[in-house]
């Protein structure tokens, strides 16, 4: 198998590094020419291990700026900076521009891009080159070489299992890390917001520490023990029941209470994010332009009576006031939101609550799997 790499910068470098440490020919181009002198050149580079590798496995990397370099390739990754355009999106001027010109001397090879991109951005880039496939990469400034060999995990966007297998056996050669093949748009969501979720957790760890500095508090000592229990929540209603929302306000609370700014805005927004989620819902159910709808179950979670907080009897709350015709399945939950909801209808099965409705509302979790002709909502897939 042909590699080959286009971009030699400060990722792609160590990632072509990489491929030939793991037994394969590389060849590099780079539109650059300063850069390509100086791999040839040897010089000093001040990501670590790249000098090494460079220097053990160097032969075996064919670099120019000459596309006509990558003709015979199997695989050509293309790894291009992607500059941030004003309105934050990505600019894909690059890689466009890559992709144009490795087609014209290679038609048929596969593609990986590699670069930073937009959600979407292949399948448009797939009316250039028609094998195209998605791997970003998930490395740190000062461990690339490192994380190219040791990732938590590879992701490959590809349009036909062939081709994301094709490209799975490269990294097959490099390491034994779980290789997900996923969709194009799965792989440009994945990457996106694996970052966007490392960010969250920074500004997380600052809040706290902002709000143990006004205790006089280690936070490290206080973050090390709330890492040992992370959740890894699946999507669905928001944040419910007799803890988390009192919780939330509480910590709002204090938080203004001893001017930690942080923490008191970051309660104001998941509570309004919290209340976007049931807004969200109730346009969605609108959406359908029907005036009756059914909603199976309005506990805050499932095989529970209670209801406190719960976004499913507030979203019937809203219908009611609305107009709608609501009818409700919970038998354990009943008693309690017949004493919120004086209006709704109340039925003695699920089939009742379908065959009255004309749009059906997953409420909680445990009818998630239920089948109907009718419209459902479901929150929970």
């Amino acid at each position: 198998m042909k590699v080959g790499v286009v971009g030699l910068g400060k990722l792609g470098l160590p990632l072509s590094l990489v491929l030939v440490k793991a037994g394969f020919g590389v060849h590099g181009v780079d539109v650059d020419e300063t850069k390509v002198q100086q791999i040839l050149n040897r010089e000093r580079f001040f990501e670590p291990h790249v000098n090494e590798y460079l220097e053990k496995y160097g032969d075996n990397l064919t670099v120019s700026t000459d596309y006509s370099l990558l003709e015979n390739c199997d695989v050509v990754t293309i790894i291009t900076q992607t500059p941030s355009l004003p309105n934050g999106k990505f600019d894909l001027k690059y890689v466009t521009s890559a992709l144009k010109q490795l087609h014209e001397v290679n038609p048929t090879c596969l593609v990986a891009i590699s670069s930073n991109i937009n959600i979407g951005s292949i399948d448009k880039l797939s009316t250039i080159h028609k094998r195209i496939c998605y791997n970003p990469e998930f490395v740190k400034q000062g461990s690339i070489i490192h994380d190219f060999e040791n990732p938590k995990y590879v992701v490959i966007g590809a349009y036909t299992k062939e081709d994301g297998e094709y490209l799975a056996k490269i990294w097959r050669k490099i390491h034994s890390k779980p290789i997900y093949v996923v969709k194009p748009i799965e792989a440009e969501i994945i990457k996106l917001c694996s970052n966007v979720s490392f960010a969250l957790g920074i500004t997380f760890a600052n809040m706290i520490g902002e709000l143990c500095e006004k205790y006089d508090v280690d936070s490290n000592r206080v973050l090390d023990i709330i890492y040992q229990d992370r959740r890894n929540y699946k999507a669905g209603l928001g944040f419910m029941g007799p803890c988390f929302p009192r919780d939330v306000n509480c910590f709002r609370a204090i938080c203004l209470e001893n001017s930690v700014g942080s923490g008191y805005k970051f309660a104001e927004l998941l509570n309004d994010l919290n209340d976007y989620t049931v807004q969200r819902y109730v346009q969605k159910i609108k959406s359908y332009n029907r005036k009756s709808v059914g909603i199976l179950g309005v506990a805050y979670k499932p095989n529970v009576p209670y209801i406190y907080d719960s976004q499913p009897l507030k979203i019937a709350e809203i219908l009611i006031r609305s107009g709608y015709q609501v009818y409700i399945y919970d038998p354990l939950a009943e008693e309690n939101a017949k004493q919120v909801l004086n209006d709704a209808h109340f039925c003695s099965s699920i089939s009742e609550c379908i065959d009255k409705a004309e749009v059906i509302f997953i409420g909680t979790a445990n009818y998630s799997n239920i089948k109907s002709k009718k419209p459902i909502v479901n929150p929970w897939k």
